[in-house]
């Protein structure tokens, strides 16, 4: 829910992506949902809008909500940069009513989307699950040393940065990956189906037995014998 605002529905959607935020309170979002100027109040309806959309005000503005997707394109400025700027604007700053009232439009048809698609609820939840253990494990490895280590103040910086990152963390989810698969070899073997359905709940985001800290060393010597690691491993459940 943290990265809902008045913006950025609308933004994710001119650069082709869709916000997908885990609604914690449905009944909540309802009152988000807003119509055509053409809607006809109904009371068969079960789900009715709050308000209607100024789609004239959206039209007249077009041409300063494109100078605004430009810079944002060209990085002049970053999105909150931006929306923090639109929030000293005057309540009645035309431009300002404009990019809010085109993200009630987005943010509607995404809401009655997630209230008629059960797939939208459940991949919602999964994705938003699989993100946030990921973030954790990035937020682990930065901090390994009692600091944020992997950092960068200009763009080329953060760029190296995310990138190691992404390489350690995408190491630690291989190494789990391949432990997690040989277990299920070995239980699809032995037929032991009670271990195989443990198995589907574990994710490989997990560092708990990972020791970040010490000297590394880097040698075909030392490989890592996963058949004899597997050997003491027993699933409880």
């Amino acid at each position: 829910m943290h990265i809902i605002n008045r913006a950025n529905f609308a933004i994710m959607h001119w650069f082709g992506g869709k916000l997908y935020p885990r609604f914690t309170n449905i009944e909540a979002q309802c009152k988000h949902i807003y119509c055509d100027i053409n809607y006809t109040d109904d009371e068969k309806d079960l789900i009715k809008p709050v308000g209607k959309i100024d789609r004239q005000l959206i039209e007249s503005e077009w041409h300063n909500l494109q100078r605004i997707i430009a810079s944002l394109g060209l990085k002049e400025l970053s999105q909150s940069t931006l929306v923090k700027k639109l929030c000293t604007y005057k309540q009645e700053h035309r431009t300002r009513m404009a990019l809010f009232e085109f993200d009630k439009l987005i943010r509607s048809i995404h809401t009655l989307k997630y209230l008629l698609d059960p797939n939208i609820y459940k991949n919602t939840h999964r994705s938003q699950n699989r993100v946030e253990q990921y973030h954790q494990l990035r937020g682990a490895i930065a901090q390994a040393y009692g600091k944020k280590e992997i950092i960068g103040k200009t763009d080329f910086a953060i760029e190296i940065s995310n990138q190691c990152g992404r390489l350690v963390s995408n190491a630690i989810i291989h190494y789990n990956s391949a432990i997690l698969s040989r277990l299920r070899d070995k239980y699809e073997a032995e037929g032991n189906f009670k271990a195989l359905n443990l198995l589907k709940r574990i994710a490989p985001v997990a560092w708990q037995h990972v020791h970040f800290l010490g000297h590394l060393t880097f040698s075909a010597e030392h490989a890592i014998d996963l058949d004899e690691i597997i050997k003491e491993l027993v699933l409880a459940g």
